[in-house]
């Protein structure tokens, strides 16, 4: 058995104090690897420099959130190619139209000139999108061009119909730990939909902690929660929903 946690922020300060014994409890419970995911250069930076810390277990993915792309310059840019070819995907990239903390229509632009990028160097893609359902359209519409590339849609936890549009991307959906609040049965009902051979697990640490840990601070440990449950929705058994999200895993990101 093993499990991957497909999204983590290790290199936020949240792990300053602690980073060796967060990364030991993962290994306690079976995670293999752990992808750690920036969101603008320093935090990229410290992916890979926790990367050369635990090289057994972490792997880096490096990108420019949309909450962050009104402050990247060239010279971002320019560290974000050359450092591309040791990462194993560029992410986070995307659209959140729900903060906007960066203008749409600059949001829209780095989008576009990340996902050139990322065909330029070959690297799969992890989507961070945020909306209404009518922002899902106007995405999914955006996306249409990459609609064969390999995109991984981070921390979903939009409605069924959401997933069944994404379904005909060629395309992986990620399951966080919200999964397991009271309140998400919307969700439940998406897990339940997808096929499990296009799913994946994250817990997007420090945030969104399963229950019962809902709260405190989140990190890979946790993430046996959310394969239980996904496992429960899914009528398999914890150990089947590991191995088949981590082999989804390991495909996606091209790590066997």
């Amino acid at each position: 058995m093993r499990l991957i946690d497909t999204h983590a922020h290790l290199n936020f300060p949240e792990f300053k104090k602690d980073l060796k014994e967060v990364v030991e409890r993962a290994k306690s419970v079976g995670l293999t690897k752990i992808i750690v995911v920036g969101i603008d250069r320093k935090t990229g930076e410290r992916a890979i420099e926790i990367k050369k810390l635990y090289p057994e277990i972490i792997e880096v993915a490096i990108g420019f959130h949309p909450h962050e792309v009104k402050k990247i310059s060239e010279e971002d840019y320019l560290w974000l190619e050359s450092q591309l070819p040791q990462a194993v995907a560029l992410g986070e990239i995307g659209l959140d139209f729900v903060k906007e903390y960066s203008p749409k229509e600059v949001q829209l632009q780095h989008l576009e000139r990340l996902l050139e990028i990322a065909k330029k160097y070959n690297r799969p893609v992890i989507l961070h999108m945020r909306g209404d359902q009518n922002f899902w359209k106007f995405a999914l519409d955006i996306l249409s061009p990459f609609k064969y590339y390999p995109l991984l849609f981070h921390c979903f936890t939009a409605d069924k119909e959401v997933a069944k549009a994404i379904l005909e991307f060629h395309s992986i959906i990620s399951i966080p730990g919200i999964v397991t609040f009271e309140k998400a049965e919307n969700l439940r009902e998406t897990v339940r939909y997808v096929p499990i051979e296009r799913i994946v697990l994250e817990t997007d640490c420090p945030f969104l902690s399963p229950n019962p840990f809902r709260g405190k601070r989140n990190e890979p440990a946790f993430i046996e929660y959310t394969a239980k449950m996904v496992a429960k929705l899914k009528g398999m058994s914890y150990e089947e929903v590991c191995n088949v999200t981590s082999e989804n895993a390991e495909r996606f990101f091209n790590l066997v």
